[in-house]
């Protein structure tokens, strides 16, 4: 994996990647990534990473682009929780 990444990042450094293939590389690195990952590093990794990450976004945009995305989130992350407690019944 670190290979992987490291080639990436090299990539991403030289001006080799266009902006606009940035979504597939960042797919790919969490795809490798977690692919190589234990259930429990998973978890913590979502649980320290998603709280971080939401912040560092949050205090880049305006609060009507805070508002879509919040909205958004929520939705997504209610759906996934509601789908895993229907499947443990």
């Amino acid at each position: 994996m670190r290979d992987f990444m490291k080639e990436m990042m090299e990539k991403m450094m030289s001006g080799m990647m266009k902006p606009e293939d940035m979504p597939t590389m960042m797919d790919k690195m969490m795809e490798k990534m977690f692919s190589e990952m234990s259930p429990e590093d998973k978890m913590q990794f979502v649980g320290n990473m998603m709280p971080k990450c939401m912040g560092m976004i949050f205090t880049e945009v305006d609060e009507e682009a805070k508002i879509k995305l919040a909205k958004e989130m929520l939705g997504k992350i209610i759906s996934i929780l509601e789908d895993i407690t229907k499947q443990s019944k």
